[in-house]
């Protein structure tokens, strides 16, 4: 009984917590409360190698931060009186006291004002992207991770979004991304990495492929990153979704006419699950096929960040390093991104197999996607298959299949030349080689990654491939006045982390429908009442 009662307290407080969790709005006041406390702490940094300060007092230098608190790695916590290198620090955090009004968090990014350094807040980037990517649905995202632009002999367009879902190092990924636009200028082939998004971005390496593939066919790369060619696709002869809307008019061919889940469907009974299922007709002599998805994602994830900040409150940095040793906090995120994920499944007589999982990858650029299918001797009457995902993270272009018995295209390297960065550091070693050195992107800088095009020079039909490897650090939303008292009364002592853990791991479905009353409400705003 007792244990019972503490659990309801705890979702009653949650419930507080959700109920009065909104974006903060930032100002200037922050700076001018920081150059008041002259050096008076408590202030918080995390650095790239996951050690976290706690600063009762602090000073500033050009180029580091100066302390004396304390230092926490590895679950041991030891004094601290030395200095921090700017370029170190991916996050500094400042504690609310009486004096300091609310919870600022930022990255490493200084300007100077009457001669002191001051922390700057992410609305005051005023973030203005390169040549917008129109093609896409209206009501996707504003992306969450780096843009990777392709320069076509005259413009930089946009091409792709690089590992969005890695938000820790221990996360951290090499995504693919195919750039049509790119094509040698200058004897060179330039593609930019930027960082337009109150994030912080840390690059491991860059690589850049290319392949010679067969004129006037189509390629894509499959969920492992495998280019293949399609001479033929075929689109599905029927499709349907859970709530058995006909899908063929949205998903027959790349038409920028999106499928797109029904918001007033998305209910615990549902399990917050989309279901389609599309069936092919199978050729006799068919023993392998390439299934092609061209889609976006939607920004349903910021509406968990919103969510997630709101829990955490003042223990965002505590939340990042506890992402790198707490091996089930891991598990709990790496769960939820496969959830996000777009699950394949074959019929096999009456039994549905597995064919893969398609990750999120972009909420800004439209995408595609294949997966291969093998062992279709087996499968008697129409190929038929499944998707299957939480719902509304996906946004459905085109699906088709290729029958076509196909081998990989091969893929080679180009070398490096240099790399211009807009912060005028030299970060060419650092995202040369996959190792130990990061790249710091803070937003609004950019790299111009420039690339030896001698190799594509001599292919009739050359296809580019560009991979990123990295990670980066949301910016949680913080929390108004009138929220932030709802926090000092209510999570005085309570483990934050603890709880959103419990949110995130055994209460499912309390989490959810508090996530999509917030996205059913901020769709209804975007689009009038539409809610579909």
């Amino acid at each position: 009984m007792k244990a019972t009662k503490y659990f309801i307290r705890l979702l009653i407080l949650i419930v507080a917590i959700i109920g009065g969790g909104c974006a903060a709005t930032y100002n200037l006041k922050n700076k001018t409360d920081l150059k008041e406390q002259e050096g008076n702490g408590p202030i918080r940094a995390l650095t790239n190698d996951s050690l976290l300060y706690t600063l009762e007092t602090f000073s500033f230098t050009d180029s580091h931060l100066k302390g004396r608190g304390t230092l926490k790695k590895q679950g041991l916590t030891v004094p601290f009186d030395d200095s921090i290198p700017f370029n170190h620090i991916v996050f500094i955090e400042g504690l609310q006291t009486s004096t300091w009004k609310g919870i600022w968090v930022v990255p490493m990014a200084f300007v100077l004002i009457s001669g002191l350094p001051a922390l700057l807040t992410p609305n005051e980037f005023g973030i203005k992207r390169f040549p917008a990517y129109d093609n896409r649905p209206h009501d996707t995202g504003t992306g969450s991770c780096p843009y990777v632009y392709a320069f076509d002999g005259k413009q930089f367009r946009l091409e792709a979004e690089a590992f969005g879902t890695s938000v820790s190092k221990s996360l951290e990924a090499q995504t693919f991304s195919l750039l049509p636009s790119l094509v040698p200028a200058d004897c060179r082939l330039t593609v930019r990495v930027s960082n337009e998004r109150p994030e912080t971005h840390l690059l491991n390496s860059v690589n850049l492929f290319v392949a010679d593939a067969p004129e006037n066919s189509s390629v894509v790369l499959d969920i492992n990153n495998v280019l293949w060619q399609l001479p033929n696709t075929e689109a599905p002869v029927a499709a349907i979704d859970n709530s058995g809307k006909n899908l063929l008019n949205d998903i027959m061919t790349k038409d920028n006419c999106y499928w797109k889940s029904n918001l007033t469907n998305i209910t615990i009974n549902t399990g917050f699950r989309d279901t389609l299922e599309f069936d092919f007709k199978l050729p006799q002599d068919a023993s392998e096929a390439t299934l092609f998805i061209h889609a976006i994602n939607t920004e349903l994830i910021n509406e968990v960040y919103s969510y997630m900040g709101a829990v955490l409150g003042d223990a965002t940095l505590q939340f990042y390093q506890a992402l790198e040793h707490d091996s089930k906090l891991q598990r709990n995120i790496r769960d939820w991104i496969s959830e996000c994920s777009l699950k394949i499944e074959m019929l096999d007589g009456t039994t549905w197999k597995e064919a893969g999982m398609m990750p999120p990858e972009a909420n800004v650029v439209p995408f595609s996607r294949a997966i291969r299918l093998c062992n279709l001797s087996s499968v008697k009457g129409p190929l038929r298959l499944r998707l299957s995902t939480l719902s509304d993270v996906w946004r459905l272009d085109a699906v088709s299949v290729d029958f076509s018995p196909v081998k990989p295209l091969q893929l080679q390297a180009l070398e490096m030349n240099s790399v211009s960065a807009s912060d005028n550091r030299d970060w060419e070693k650092a995202i040369k080689s996959n190792d130990s050195s990061y790249a710091l992107i803070l937003p609004l800088d950019y790299f111009d990654i420039h690339f030896n095009p001698v190799i594509a020079l001599g292919m009739k039909n050359p296809v580019y491939v560009f991979a990123a490897q990295g990670y980066l650090y949301e910016w949680f939303p913080t929390q108004t006045e009138s929220a932030m008292s709802v926090f000092s009364d209510t999570m005085k002592g309570v483990d934050r982390i603890a709880i959103l853990k419990l949110l995130l791991d055994k209460q499912r479905n309390f989490f959810l429908t508090h996530i999509y009353e917030g996205w059913r409400k901020s769709n209804l705003v975007e689009n009038g009442s539409r809610t579909n």
